[in-house]
């Protein structure tokens, strides 16, 4: 699996003076190895080392010595954070303890520079180590590493002066020379990792158009979507049928003026039939008793 190199922007304004292509290759190696692991030690074997940086044609005995020159290099980089009342300097690699006998090299991070490797969230230069190892030139390796940092809007204007400490260009090359042994090479060694680049030299609105810059553009890299989390299904509950309570009858109403009416069983309604029948009766006999009417006019 390859090995993605992730550390914060900072490092990029870092000088690495006098830094070959297999330098940079140990150094993105370790900055791999050591992300997310805080201050804590790790141990790499040498067959790790040579395999994942591409060094494998030198014997053991020049493979330690490039070690121990690249260290050398290393702690005489000074970093240096400044805040209103502190400047910090410090070395990246406190720890650089190379095993012989075990074959192992055993590093760590310092304290001061752990904000580099670790918890990175924005503002961060991420590339495939794989990509950079196969770069043949510092130059190119440097100017990899600066356009990465750029991916998503695919321009990086800069300063010549900082171009030039950046990539750390000999002093004794001309502006000419910085774009044919510099600028162009890296171009042509790059064209297979960023789509359309391309360089614009920049000048200056005055007499002699002195160079003052260059502008490096290209097509950026498309932000990869996370993959789409699976769609849970929510179970669907068992239909529970409610039991339903023995209906109680509604009462009737009349639709005219609204009030109820009464429900009769069969035997009050034979008891109400005879109680119609006798209240009949009566009223026939008292009728008998009334004296016929007469028309005394």
């Amino acid at each position: 699996m390859n090995e993605i190199v992730k550390y914060d922007n900072y490092m990029n304004n870092l000088k690495f003076t006098g830094f070959t292509a297999t330098d940079f290759n140990f150094l993105m190696l370790l900055c791999s190895k050591m992300r997310d692991k805080d201050t804590t030690e790790m141990t790499i074997s040498f067959e790790e080392l040579r395999l994942k940086t591409g060094y494998t044609q030198h014997p053991i005995k020049q493979f330690v010595s490039d070690l121990e020159r690249m260290n050398d290099k290393l702690m005489k980089i000074t970093c240096k954070l400044k805040t209103e009342t502190r400047i910090i300097m410090f070395v990246l690699f406190p720890t650089f303890d190379i095993n012989l006998e075990n074959q192992t090299l055993t590093v760590c991070v310092n304290e001061k520079f752990k904000f580099i490797l670790n918890e990175l969230i924005k503002n961060f230069t991420r590339f495939d180590l794989n990509e950079f190892v196969k770069l043949d030139s510092k130059y190119s390796k440097s100017l990899y590493r600066l356009l990465k940092q750029f991916k998503s809007t695919g321009k990086l204007q800069i300063s010549l002066e900082d171009f030039r400490r950046r990539m750390d260009i000999l002093a004794s090359y001309t502006n000419k020379d910085v774009m044919s042994k510099v600028i162009n090479p890296s171009l042509k060694e790059l064209q297979d990792y960023f789509t359309n680049l391309d360089c614009t030299v920049q000048y200056a609105n005055k007499r002699g158009k002195p160079v003052t810059g260059y502008l490096f553009t290209f097509q950026p890299e498309e932000r990869v979507q996370p993959a789409p989390q699976p769609v849970v299904q929510q179970q669907k509950k068992p239909v529970t049928k409610k039991t339903s309570k023995p209906q109680e009858k509604k009462k009737s109403t009349n639709k005219f003026c609204n009030f109820e009416q009464h429900h009769y069983s069969k035997e009050d309604m034979e008891l109400l039939e005879r109680a119609l029948l006798r209240n009949s009766e009566n009223i026939t006999k008292k009728n008998d008793r009334i004296e016929p009417y007469t028309d005394k006019w």
